[in-house]
């Protein structure tokens, strides 16, 4: 009996390491310094999907029309969006988040979305919520796309990317395809926030 035991609980592992990898996105350096990203590990041996780096679409006129509505880039829009569902607007994340900007119920409930899967209203919605974490964080973008990724709290609390490897690398991506230069934000925000105990025993903080 203990065989079968080990070789179910075995099977399980896999299974849960695979959906986790799954979720993530992965970054190759390529020898001529261009970098490929993908959405499945090549080492798990599903040969990984390129990052399709064109952020254009047959949404782009919606995407351009709210963003200018609320005040945000659409080409950052578009970016998030490329990164988040790859443009399908049926898009279902094993996390259960929905459409186009792969939103969650919460969040879709909290925008009276009542059908995540329409692209307009997806969008709309996505803008509003990715807005105001924008203005939440003083319009910092790695950190407003981290809240957007793992959720406010987890960066609210120390007002840096939360230590998760796969948000870092969410934010990495469509920073990359946003700027179009190669950078890592996991040290540009975890480290944003120091203290200095001062000699009366004040504790002063700061971001530089």
């Amino acid at each position: 009996m203990i065989v079968p035991y080990i070789l179910l609980l075995s099977l399980l592992m896999l299974a849960l390491s695979s959906s986790d990898a799954a979720a993530r996105i992965y970054k190759r350096v390529n020898p001529d310094g261009s970098i490929d990203f993908f959405n499945k590990n090549e080492r798990s041996g599903g040969g990984g999907h390129r990052l399709n780096r064109n952020i254009s679409s047959k949404f782009d006129g919606i995407i351009e029309t709210l963003s200018q509505k609320h005040g945000v880039d659409p080409k950052l829009i578009k970016c998030i969006i490329r990164v988040e569902s790859d443009f399908d607007p049926e898009a279902v994340s094993p996390a259960g988040a929905m459409g186009l900007m792969q939103l969650m119920k919460e969040t879709a409930d909290y925008y009276n979305l009542a059908n995540p899967f329409d692209p307009e209203k997806n969008i709309d919605a996505g803008i509003r919520h990715f807005k105001s974490l924008q203005n939440y964080f003083r319009n910092d973008i790695p950190l407003a796309l981290g809240a957007y990724h793992a959720g406010i709290g987890r960066v609210k609390k120390r007002m840096s990317l939360p230590p998760i490897q796969a948000t870092i690398d969410y934010v990495n991506a469509i920073m990359s395809l946003y700027t179009g230069e190669t950078g890592n934000y996991s040290e540009h925000a975890v480290r944003r926030l120091y203290k200095r105990i001062e000699r009366d025993g004040t504790i002063v903080l700061y971001s530089r």
